[in-house]
């Protein structure tokens, strides 16, 4: 995780030096001017991560504690609808010094909750009413709010969040296929009923059809990957950045690692993930128990999953999602609760018999 902070700061640096001197920009005309603000979110995820790693997981099991969790997310989630577009998504709430995205706190809240019910129904997984439908309907309200927002991305990587502590949790899988007859159709049809969400997967079969427009972002994308070849043009030497790849510094990020890194550098960032997977399996699997097994996997299964879409939609290998690559990508909210999960998962590993 370490390693992954700070090659992010890195390349936030890189990739956002000649940013500020856009006129929109925003800030002042400065190359550390991102990378600075991101040092300082490091610091106070730093602190998340201590904080829950020394604080015992077993406690996160409270009922009143999950209960009065979910209601400061979902009350989150609501307020966050009332506030000023950016981009055209409601995703934030602007408190002065820094903004917090809820969806990405509540991704952690239902890791938490799934982890807390499905212990407590080791031996109901099948039952509809007590174990199923409070799944769903957890599901539902959360992944509805942030359809609102709207942030398609992340409802998904909530379905598949629930979707693997289920199947660890030991559901059978003819659930599984039901709920995918269920929820595909209503997907598709929800993805295919907005003009620019239309475009967006049109663009992703076909880039160079629209080169200038919605398939702008998938090709110049493709175009720093694919000249870093395998050692990279060099570290600050990459030219998408100067304004040709649009928000380098965020959803693009591993782009920049690919054009600078070169195929060296992207597989040792996907070494990185691996890595974290690896350890957060360990800490989940050797849990005393099945709480703790629920909440590390959920964890680990969180991270890894943001990053496999990121780099997708990077390789266009999946239509364009504004979803961060954890740990890399500017931004404090992501970052934060990221850091919150690895403290979290470092506070299960510790429990080891």
């Amino acid at each position: 995780v370490v390693g992954l902070v700070a090659t992010g700061l890195l390349m936030i640096y890189s990739a956002s030096a000649m940013q500020v001197y856009q006129p929109n920009a925003g800030g002042p005309s400065q190359p550390l001017f991102f990378v600075t603000k991101q040092a300082v979110a490091v610091l106070l995820g730093a602190v998340l991560t201590i904080v829950a790693m020394k604080l015992d997981y077993r406690r996160l099991d409270a009922p009143r504690l999950v209960a009065a969790g979910l209601g400061l997310l979902l009350a989150a989630l609501v307020v966050v609808l009332f506030r000023p577009p950016i981009n055209g998504t409601r995703r934030w709430i602007d408190l002065g010094v820094m903004s917090l995205q809820p969806s990405e706190f509540a991704k952690i809240g239902l890791v938490v909750a799934l982890a807390a019910l499905l212990s407590r129904r080791e031996g109901e997984l099948d039952d509809v009413k007590r174990t199923l439908l409070p799944v769903a309907g957890l599901l539902a309200v959360l992944g509805g709010l942030v359809l609102l927002q709207p942030d398609f991305g992340t409802a998904l990587s909530y379905f598949a969040i629930a979707a693997a502590m289920l199947f660890y949790a030991g559901l059978r899988l003819r659930w599984f296929a039901g709920g995918a007859l269920l929820a595909v159709p209503a997907l598709v049809v929800y993805a295919w009923s907005a003009p620019y969400r239309r475009a967006r997967i049109l663009a992703f079969l076909h880039p160079e059809s629209d080169p200038l427009g919605s398939g702008y972002q998938a090709l110049q994308s493709l175009i720093a990957v694919g000249t870093g070849g395998v050692t990279g043009l060099g570290l600050g030497d990459g030219k998408q950045k100067l304004f040709f790849l649009p928000y380098p510094y965020t959803d693009f990020i591993y782009a920049i690692v690919g054009e600078e890194l070169g195929l060296i550098g992207c597989a040792f960032v996907l070494a990185l993930f691996g890595m974290v997977f690896a350890r957060g399996m360990r800490a989940a699997v050797n849990a005393p128990d099945t709480f703790g097994r629920l909440l590390g996997l959920g964890l680990a299964v969180m991270i890894v999953v943001q990053a496999l879409v990121n780099i997708s939609v990077v390789l266009a290998l999946l239509p364009t999602k504004g979803i961060p690559l954890p740990f890399l990508s500017y931004g404090g909210s992501a970052l934060w609760a990221d850091l919150l999960a690895v403290g979290i998962l470092l506070n299960v590993s510790q429990h080891a018999p």
